[in-house]
């Protein structure tokens, strides 16, 4: 693998945060603020803008339809301060280009969205998880229809996930234990470089044994052919 189009998911290179400034941050201060509502492929969430089009807590966190304005949502809003202003900042310089930041707080405990895409053409989000537990996961279907499940967790790392492919979120637990991310559009796809392990490849990689395996039940089923 040798470009960012190879693979589903991957840590951001050289980032880290605080997550504890974080979660106090936004339990001491965005949690307090009117939140928006919000049903996304049959999954409820609340969210709070952190950067936007007007600088408003609610633009940007219900779906933006194709089609309206390339203005990018940039502007900081009353979320936007302390720990969670400087995490913007830093992401500003890695050259990402973030846009339209907001936390999204999943409500739905034990749902599960249904597979989707949200683009056509590659496409990144990168998530920071501010609150989590070891139900959460976010997962995506492969061609052949296999199923890959990570778990993001809230160490402070940013993860960068693919949304072109077949691709959902779930909370699994079936106890309140609220999923809430810091999530954001990017402006340009994530170079190869920056792409730090762990990560997942979009083309499933072969072990030497099972290609070996292959082989071997394709010359056995080539001798029996001959045989006939």
């Amino acid at each position: 693998m040798n470009q960012s189009k190879d693979v589903l998911f991957a840590r951001l290179k050289n980032f880290k945060t605080d997550p504890e400034a974080l979660r106090a941050h936004f339990l001491g201060h965005v949690q307090k603020m009117p939140s928006t509502p919000y049903r996304d492929n049959r999954v409820d969430y609340v969210g709070w803008a952190v950067t936007s089009r007007d600088g408003t807590l609610d633009d940007g966190i219900r779906r933006i339809a194709p089609g309206g304005s390339n203005v990018r949502g940039v502007n900081p809003t009353d979320a936007c301060s302390g720990s969670l202003a400087q995490v913007i900042d830093d992401l500003g310089r890695t050259g990402l280009k973030p846009y339209r930041a907001r936390i999204m707080q999943l409500e739905s405990e034990g749902a599960e969205m249904p597979l989707h895409t949200d683009a056509k053409v590659e496409t990144w989000r990168l998530h920071i998880p501010i609150i989590t537990n070891p139900n959460c996961f976010f997962e995506w279907q492969r061609d052949d229809g296999s199923i890959e499940s990570v778990h993001l967790p809230a160490d402070g790392s940013a993860w960068l996930v693919r949304v072109d492919v077949n691709h959902r979120a779930v909370n699994r637990s079936n106890e309140p234990s609220h999923r809430v991310h810091l999530l954001m559009g990017l402006s340009v796809n994530p170079p190869f470089q920056k792409l730090a392990e762990p990560w997942l490849p979009v083309t499933r990689e072969r072990s030497p044994l099972h290609q070996a395996e292959e082989q071997a039940a394709a010359l056995s089923l080539f001798a029996h052919s001959m045989a006939n």
